[in-house]
């Protein structure tokens, strides 16, 4: 990004945070001639890049927790970051760039189940039926809607060759009625001789009455969510560590900056190391803030008042998610034919997620809940770690009845009990003016401080979003510098 222009020598960068964006910092500008040194409070790089496996140990505020699963490099644990999205140009350019392998991840598996317990007496639904026989109501209805072509708009050429597309669209019959679809699955599937026997199709009342089939049903055609969906394979913290690799000598760890002065045009970084608790500081002409938020707000620094305000009103945002997960057979796979992707629940636990990788191996890692809403985010945060397996495994058995046989060792990651993190990223949900308020204040520098990180861009919660921010703070920095040389 940066080494072709070159001109940072003689400039001294203070990166705060080891994440995603604090690393690509760390790269361009040390690639640019710049002196860089990137402060992180913690024992590892990666920030919300963090997995997991058999051996580690996962520490919160108030618990800590030994992951007692098989020692096997397939039986891994993506808490925080585990998908990319093949349009994240900008990740995927630096995985091809650092050799990071990639592998496919199912994001959506139409054998996978959507579970809402206001609709179908609680009973749990393959996906492909819910979404199918949707698809085929909602045909019939723009079919009989075409029968009138109130407005006159279509020649009735127009009207017959729309009235052929729907037709195909939702798998109607020659008089444009939807009975039912191959689409949607069979009673019993063709084999041999027998052509099979197709389901019948579901109400779309009965459907309707699940309000979040609604939008589950069509969680795949989201721009963020649509295939194809990647993951580096063994795990996403392949990411950090190829970052580390190339920026290490940056890096000092367990480096937790508590103070930020101002002192002429730069400022002065004063940080602790955590392990010897000796205090020291370092010089820097700009300092990169890049971890989150609600670990700025717990920093003494002085930055103006609007940034301060700007600061405090955007913590709130920050999404409490919690992720379960637990070693089991593969079960999902040997009687469920599910291999990959998401099923969907009304309970609590919201989804639950089947490893894409080590297809018919014996063990997997299945994620038994994934949580992002604040009211169930705090409540399970506030929960110690067996009260959040029980109450995942309560919610599993209305998707499978006997579940609490079929998942054993749970560990769980609520983010905003994580040191140095409070919390997984920023939603601004439908409060799109705060945003604006917040970038206005935020994104330019102030003075010497320059914010980056996933909460900085219009890609909130995803690697990409900290990347692209990155990216404009260094154009900016590059900008500054090269309008004070000379000539």
């Amino acid at each position: 990004l940066l080494a072709r222009r070159g001109g940072g020598r003689g400039t001294r960068v203070a990166v705060i945070g080891a994440g995603v964006s604090g690393m690509v910092a760390a790269l361009e500008l040390s690639a640019a001639q710049y002196e860089v040194r990137v402060f992180e409070a913690q024992d590892r790089v990666g920030g919300r890049i963090r997995t997991y496996r058999g051996g580690d140990t996962i520490v919160e505020n108030g618990s800590v927790q030994r992951v007692d699963w098989d020692p096997d490099p397939g039986l891994y644990f993506n808490a925080g970051a585990a998908r990319i999205p093949h349009h994240h140009e900008a990740l995927l350019g630096y995985c091809r760039d650092l050799d990071v392998p990639l592998q496919v991840f199912v994001n959506d598996n139409r054998a996978a189940y959507l579970h809402d317990a206001a609709a179908f007496g609680g009973r749990p639904q393959r996906a492909r039926r819910v979404i199918s026989d949707t698809q085929g109501a909602i045909a019939e209805l723009a079919a009989r809607a075409l029968e009138q072509d109130l407005d006159g708009r279509m020649s009735e050429e127009d009207l017959a060759r729309v009235r052929d597309f729907i037709q195909g669209f939702g798998g109607l019959d020659g008089n444009y009625r939807y009975t039912g679809s191959p689409n949607a699955g069979y009673t019993e599937p063709p084999g041999g001789p027998t052509p099979g026997e197709i389901l019948e199709p579901l109400d779309l009342v009965e459907i309707s009455k699940g309000t979040s089939l609604r939008w589950r049903a069509l969680f795949s055609d989201q721009y963020p969510q649509q295939a194809t969906v990647v993951e580096p394979t063994g795990g996403m913290d392949a990411v950090a560590h190829a970052f580390h690799r190339r920026t290490r000598r940056f890096i000092t760890l367990n480096a937790q900056v508590t103070k930020l002065r101002r002192s002429g045009t730069g400022a002065q970084v004063t940080w602790r190391d955590r392990v010897t608790r000796r205090v020291r500081v370092w010089d820097a002409d700009h300092v990169i803030v890049t971890v989150p938020l609600t670990v700025v707000n717990a920093i003494d620094g002085d930055f103006s008042p609007a940034v301060k305000r700007a600061i405090e009103a955007a913590v709130p945002y920050y999404i409490p998610a919690v992720k379960i997960a637990f070693q089991a057979d593969r079960w999902w796979e040997k009687d469920h034919r599910i291999y990959g992707g998401i099923s969907w629940s009304s309970r609590d636990i919201t989804q639950m997620w089947y490893p894409s990788s080590n297809i018919h191996a014996r063990k997997g890692i299945l994620v038994g809940a994934y949580i992002w809403t604040h009211d169930i985010g705090n409540a399970f945060s506030a929960m110690t770690p067996a009260q959040r397996a029980a109450a995942a495994v309560a919610d599993g058995e209305h998707l499978y009845p006997g579940y609490r046989n079929l998942v054993q060792r749970p560990v769980s990651v609520a983010w905003p009990n994580v040191p140095f993190q409070a919390g997984a990223w920023i939603d601004w949900g439908d409060d799109p003016a705060t945003r604006r308020d917040v970038y206005s204040v935020l994104l330019p520098p102030d003075g010497p401080y320059w914010f980056a990180g996933e909460h900085m861009s219009h890609i909130n919660g995803w690697q990409e979003g900290s990347i692209r921010a990155t990216h404009h703070v260094l154009q900016g920095i590059q900008a500054r510098v090269g309008s004070r040389r000379p000539g």
